[in-house]
Parts: C-alpha cells; structure tokens; sequence
C-alpha cells in the first residue's frame, strides 16, 4: 500500500516526465555526428575562444595522480579544429578565461590553488597567482571557477573545499596580484554584467549573491528558492537587456531563471539537471549541457520552448561562443572507465 508520502512523490515524478516529454515534443532533434568534432586525451575541461587568432583554447589536466602534476592546454583551429598547439603547463589546468586584448589566458589551477597567467603570442607562462596559502594539501582551498571582468581590471576566481569554507578571489589585473578575498560566500559560478557594473555570484546554497562592479564588495545574496534544500548552482548566464539570469544547477532539474534586480524565481525551464549554461544575445537562445543525459539543449529565450537538442555519446560539459554568435563549441568529457579521449565538438548553429 502506498503512503501519502510515496504518493505525493510518484506524483511529482509522473508530472515532471510529463512536462520533460511535452517540453521536448516539437525540438528538432541532432547528435554530434552532424557536426565536427576533434578527440584531445584525457582530463578536458573549459574554453576559451580567441578571435584575434582564430584559435580555441582548451585547459586539460591528463592526470590526478600526486606525482603528475603537469598540466596541457590544447590550441586548435577554430575552423577545422586541427591541434595547433599543445602547451604544456607545470600545474594542470582546469578553468580558463581569456583576456585577448592584452594577450593573457588565465588558468585555474584547481588541486593547487592557484591561477596560472599563459601568454598567447609566446605560449610562455607569464606567473602563477598563488590563492590558497595552506601548507597542508588536504585543506587546500580548490580553484573551480575564473571569470573576467575587463572594465575594472579583475578576475573573480571562486575556491572550494567543503560548506562553509568557500572563498572568492579577487585578482587585481593590471598589478597581476591578489587585490581581496571574501569569505562566506560559497561561490561556485560567476558572470559579469559590465554595462550594469554588476557581477553575479550564484553558490551551493542555491542563492544569487550580487557584488558591485566597482569595488567588487557584497551588494545582496538571495536564496532563488529556498523551498527546494537541494539545490546546487553550478553556472550562471545573463540576459542583461531582459535582466534576467539563467542559472543551471548540478542537484535538480530545471534551468531556473531569475530577475537578476531581486533575485526573484520567475520561471523554470523543464530540463534534466544541468552543468554549464550561456546565452547568445544575437540569437536570443540559451545553451545548456546535460552530462548525466549526454545533451545540450537549445532553448527560445523568448518563449523558453525548447528549440533543438543535441544527443552526444559522451557527457557535455564547458561551453564557449564564436564571436560572431554563429558557432557554439562544447567541451565533452567521458566516463573514467571508458578510456576514451575527451573531445572538443563544433556546433554550426546556422544549421540548427
């Protein structure tokens, strides 16, 4: 005999299939054999594209062994996807953002705790930031996130090790020094709003933290929805001229957007759980990769129907846009026991 619990529960899951199958009902639906694709090895995570060189970056760690602690940053064709380059770094790496005008590519270097300043023209490292200052290794703060904000001459670099002991990093650009370090905040995702002065945090609490772009101190922090404990924010992306936030979460379902002014819930998107998540104006579309379900979604922000789907054989992870708003490229990881190579897809979104 069913409880009313169990009830209540097998009825949630009856009307969440339910919207899932009616959400992707009228998606055209791809798989990444339509689209060019380029295997690099193992450990493949974020990217950065580079106009000025027509080139893609991406940031790898082939190992996690203590022993092997080098890292490989991957230079490719933004076209054809061909290996240009394959950088080789003293510490693996991990998150990248990319500064093109002044030609620096910065490297999270997650299991040391630090960031590490690569020179596009020269491939040369330039320095290494170190964030986390603890001698132990077992309590070292871990680089997870860095994102730029080039007006005010930041990086914002978020650092995890456990609840209640996460830190944002706040990296002068210019004097290639830390400048802050902001504690209790559990920053996991970052995005910046550079026409608003804005930069939004989301943590893994399930809030929006707001910090002013100015002099990057605490503005508001906000649970989106403090109904649901389980909620884990992973990335944000934003629609400033809307001013919402799209914000993908590891824990639950749905892509959850949000006012960005008062971090109100004003809608969920119906999608399985998610990891990275970016919008492109031009288009006026969401991007969205699934790991657990080897997909990315592409989503109206308009009508936040769902759009197209793209089925990959392996699990979907970091994301990066063209600078012409015409090309989306996915980092796409496999499964530790498979053996595999991770691999870089190139998705020609005039085709979708």
């Amino acid at each position: 005999m069913l409880t009313s619990t169990t009830t209540k529960a097998a009825l949630r899951a009856l009307a969440m299939a339910f919207a899932l199958h009616s959400f992707s009902l009228s998606a055209k639906e791809f798989t990444e054999k339509d689209f060019l694709s380029q295997p690099l090895g193992h450990g493949v995570y974020e990217l950065a594209y580079d106009g000025s060189q027509k080139a893609l970056y991406a940031a790898s760690a082939p190992s996690f062994d203590q022993d092997k602690t080098d890292g490989l940053v991957f230079q490719l064709a933004a076209d054809s996807l061909q290996i240009n380059k394959r950088i080789k770094t003293e510490r693996r790496t991990f998150a990248v953002s990319l500064d093109q005008e002044n030609h620096i590519l910065y490297l999270g270097n997650a299991m040391e705790g630090s960031i590490t300043l690569l020179d596009t023209r020269t491939n040369s490292v330039i320095k290494t930031i170190q964030l986390s200052h603890d001698a132990d290794p077992k309590k070292t703060v871990h680089v997870r996130e860095v994102v730029l904000d080039k007006k005010h001459h930041r990086l914002y670099v978020s650092g995890m090790a456990g609840k209640g002991k996460g830190l944002l990093w706040v990296v002068d650009t210019q004097k290639q020094q830390l400048a802050d370090t902001l504690t209790k905040l559990e920053p996991v995702g970052f995005a910046v709003d550079t026409s608003g002065d804005k930069v939004y945090v989301v943590s893994g609490l399930g809030e929006l933290i707001t910090l002013d772009g100015k002099t990057s101190k605490l503005l508001s922090r906000v649970k989106v929805d403090p109904a649901d404990p389980e909620h884990y924010f992973l990335n944000i992306a934003l629609n400033a001229a809307a001013g919402t936030g799209y914000i993908a979460d590891t824990n639950t379902r749905d892509v959850l957007v949000v006012e960005l002014d008062s971090g109100k819930l004003i809608h969920r998107i119906p999608t399985p759980n998610s990891v990275a998540v970016l919008y492109n104006a031009a288009r006026d579309e969401i991007y969205v990769t699934h790991r657990n379900d080897q997909l990315i979604s592409v989503i109206d922000a308009k009508s936040y129907a769902l759009k197209h789907t793209i089925k990959t054989t392996a699990m979907p992870n970091s994301l990066v846009l063209s600078p012409d708003a015409s090309t989306l490229y996915a980092s796409v990881k496999q499964d530790e026991k498979s053996g595999g190579a991770d691999y870089v897809l190139k998705i020609d979104l005039t085709k979708l």
